[in-house]
């Protein structure tokens, strides 16, 4: 499902933040056509990133988010995601991860489904900037990958 939630994603993350009443993430996809890469920025919450990674952003993290988010070319070949970097401010963790995308994020199939497996309220958020535009993809429980327009 394509919605248009850029406007409220900074917002919702705060308000969500602030009362914490369900479970999500959010990860905002940037394209920069400049050197043909793409940055991944992931946001979930620390307790809620706790049970799949109790020991912090180390190896398990790392392959815990490489499990459960993807990219992939409009053909459907897998996209290489880099690690860029994580960090944990407050009660968020914010993972950095960058793709070399040369055709850019059109057609591009993302897979966003970070604690899908742990909690069945989970509402996992794509915000996609590319082409002058933002686009954005809801998944929850059960949802496989979809394309950006």
């Amino acid at each position: 499902m394509v919605i248009g939630l850029g406007p409220v994603i900074g917002f919702g993350l705060r308000a969500l933040l602030a009362a914490h009443p369900m479970h999500t993430s959010v990860a905002e996809l940037t394209e920069e056509p400049s050197t043909h890469s793409v940055i991944v920025t992931l946001r979930v919450f620390a307790d809620d990133f706790g049970t799949v990674a109790p020991g912090g952003l180390g190896d398990a993290a790392k392959a815990y988010v490489r499990a459960h988010f993807e990219l992939r070319s409009p053909a459907g070949q897998p996209v290489e995601l880099r690690w860029d970097g994580a960090g944990q401010a407050g009660d968020v963790v914010q993972i950095r991860l960058r793709a070399e995308l040369p055709a850019g994020l059109s057609g591009t199939w993302v897979r966003a489904t970070l604690l899908c497996e742990q909690f069945p309220d989970e509402v996992n958020i794509v915000r996609a900037i590319y082409g002058g535009r933002t686009t954005s993809l809801l998944f929850t429980r059960g949802d496989q990958a979809k394309a950006l327009p």
